[in-house]
């Protein structure tokens, strides 16, 4: 666990807003200019150095369409108990 701290505080620091940055037209550390939402960024950067990827669902309809269908069955479950 301390070894994530450590990487992420890493990260951190060197993705770190500073004024010799700003001076010259980038708003980070690590030398990525003009960004518009720096937190984004690191956070970004958090991401990709972690490998970590969103789960997305390959097809997006048909997992909306399962999370329907699980949530008639309950509903008819419950309102056959009544």
């Amino acid at each position: 666990m301390t070894e994530l701290v450590n990487r992420i505080s890493d990260i951190i620091e060197r993705h770190h807003v500073a004024d010799s940055t700003a001076a010259s037209g980038h708003s980070c550390r690590c030398g990525a200019g003009d960004l518009s939402d720096h937190a984004r960024h690191v956070a970004g950067e958090i991401v990709e150095s972690l490998g970590l990827r969103p789960e997305r669902p390959v097809d997006a309809k048909d997992a909306i369409r399962y999370v329907s269908a699980w949530f008639d069955d309950e509903l008819t479950t419950l309102e056959g108990a009544e």
